[in-house]
């Protein structure tokens, strides 16, 4: 249930990006000067993930005592252990969290930077002192760098609009591949912001063979992702595409005991077909 079998709430309908307004998550994403922002989904597999563990906990239970158990795990609360940092920040260090867009605590600089091309982002994080000399040193030790505010993590945090304007600046004219590489070598934590649409291309999950190949009679070979598990003695999880609208109508009318004629005459009423009605 979204928010349990008791309570006040009890009958409130919920869906994952309610959870994301209850639990907080949504208020710490986003940037400062704008509006809250929902993750569009992550409390969806949050309340499963912690179903799961549930009943795998219940099932262990039984094998000890003999006695079964009514699991209840609510959306809501699952959502609110993912989002247990800003109460435990707050109430332990009176340290209130907020939306700073692609910026992090720890970091200064850390954002995401366009380089050259199209939808190639850099993301860069100076986690320390060190780092940053290092960064300096990336980009010619340029005079604006030198400022005495930014020795300091605290000087970069406070004038990190600055630095941003300045790393936009030099990353627009950066291939994206070279410069993670120059930053990389010299410990700057950096990546490139990978693109989802090949996602399927990187080579950690080709080394993985986390996307099976399998070949649709409709849409060609593609690769389909595989559970987010490996078993030894499982070499492949997928082993036939998505049925086509249909496929099996006839192998299982045949199989219920439907004759030829019946299944033709389903066919012919339009109860079964192999298309959408009017395409």
């Amino acid at each position: 249930p979204a928010f349990g079998l008791s309570g006040p709430w009890r009958d409130n309908v919920g869906f994952a990006q309610t959870m994301e307004q209850m639990s907080g998550l949504a208020w710490m994403t986003g940037h400062a000067d704008d509006q809250p922002r929902i993750q569009r989904g992550p409390c969806d597999p949050l309340a499963g993930m912690h179903a799961a563990f549930a009943t795998i906990v219940a099932l262990a239970e039984r094998e000890k005592t003999g006695t079964g158990h009514l699991l209840e795990c609510t959306m809501v609360e699952g959502a609110l252990n993912a989002a247990a940092e800003m109460a435990i920040e707050w109430s332990a260090y009176g340290v209130e969290l907020s939306r700073d867009g692609n910026r992090g605590p720890e970091g200064a600089p850390q954002n995401v930077y366009a380089c050259a091309g199209d939808e190639k982002w850099l993301a860069l994080c100076v986690a320390n002192d060190a780092q940053w000399a290092e960064l300096k040193a990336e980009l010619g030790n340029p005079s604006w760098a030198e400022d005495a505010e930014f020795s300091t993590h605290a000087g970069r945090r406070k004038k990190h609009h600055v630095i941003d304007e300045k790393l936009a600046s030099w990353a627009a004219g950066q291939e994206i591949d070279t410069a993670v590489e120059a930053l990389v070598a010299r410990g700057i934590p950096a990546a490139a912001v990978w693109d989802a649409r090949i996602q399927s291309k990187h080579p950690q999950f080709s080394a993985r063979g986390f996307f099976e190949d399998l070949e649709h009679p409709i849409v060609g070979t593609h690769g389909y992702v595989r559970p987010p598990f490996r078993f030894a003695t499982v070499d492949r999880w997928n082993r036939t595409p998505a049925p086509t609208m249909g496929q099996h109508n006839h192998e299982l009318l045949t199989e219920m005991g439907l004759s030829e004629v019946e299944i033709a005459k389903l066919a012919e009423d339009e109860v079964i077909g192999t298309k959408p009605k009017g395409l």
